[in-house]
């Protein structure tokens, strides 16, 4: 009879304490909802959750970005708009002084009508701004370097560029607008034809790159939300199987300590 040593209870005592401790893991699993509770529970596999949580983080800034540049964009459509209408006021002035009826009364005050529209387009053209971005003023010190870099990746490069446009007066040529002669006022009506188009060409402009923005925040979205469903599967506890195991861990403790009894 061995009586200095007793192995059959070492051997329980020592089971218990295991018993305890994953009883200790599945409630920390199941109160927290994570199963990876730190690094000695998978330390392969919590760097790879880590990596993944940050992109996730990233790309969430970054669709954030996406909308925001779509707004920009937005924004400078809509002044564009009210540019064109200015410019579709012109046409009708213009058409009306090539007619030889009016007066040089009459083609003075058209002229001064054109010349309050011009002075509309560079108020247009120099104060629409998406935060403090003079998207349509460029060339001016306040739309400085002329381009807008948005960030729509989590990664370093992953970046696209809005290029500004000028839509002064002087851009689109219609300062040169004069309808004091039958002819100058004919030659005026190409002349605002001109701006139109252009006008016409950045907002197709900006259409294109709004559209491209808008793929890349769904691509980004998808991105995100796949990362995410793969780093759930890496960290987040199988609230079912973790129930089970919990169960299993509780009746071996109580009949572990059962024996002491």
């Amino acid at each position: 009879m061995v009586v200095n040593h007793n192995m059959a209870l070492i051997c329980e005592s020592r089971q218990l304490r295991c018993n305890v401790k994953n009883m200790e893991k599945s409630s920390k699993k199941l109160a927290t909802g994570y199963k990876l509770l730190g690094a000695n529970d998978d330390a392969a596999g919590l760097q790879i959750s880590e990596t993944m949580r940050h992109q996730t983080r990233g790309l969430n800034k970054a669709s954030r970005n996406s909308q925001d540049g779509i707004s920009m964009l937005q924004t400078a459509d809509a002044a564009l708009q009210e540019t064109q209408e200015v410019l579709d006021r012109m046409t009708d002035l213009t058409t009306q002084a090539a007619n030889d009826i009016n007066t040089d009364a009459d083609r003075r005050a058209i002229q001064d009508e054109i010349d309050q529209l011009n002075q509309e387009v560079d108020r247009i053209a120099y104060t629409t701004n998406f935060n403090q971005q003079y998207i349509l003023a460029d060339g001016t010190p306040q739309a400085r370097p002329g381009y807008y870099m948005i960030q729509t990746g989590s990664l370093a490069g992953q970046g696209i560029e809005i290029k500004f446009v000028n839509a002064s007066k002087e851009s689109l040529g219609v300062d040169k607008v004069d309808v004091s002669s039958h002819a100058k006022a004919t030659e005026s009506i190409a002349v605002v034809q001109n701006a139109i188009e252009k006008a016409a060409s950045f907002r197709d402009t900006f259409g294109a790159q709004q559209e491209r923005l808008e793929h890349a925040l769904r691509g980004t979205d998808n991105t995100s939300e796949s990362t995410q469903r793969a780093e759930s599967s890496r960290r987040d506890t199988n609230m079912n199987m973790e129930m089970v195991q919990y169960s299993t861990n509780r009746i071996l403790e109580y009949c572990t300590i059962s024996i002491f009894m």
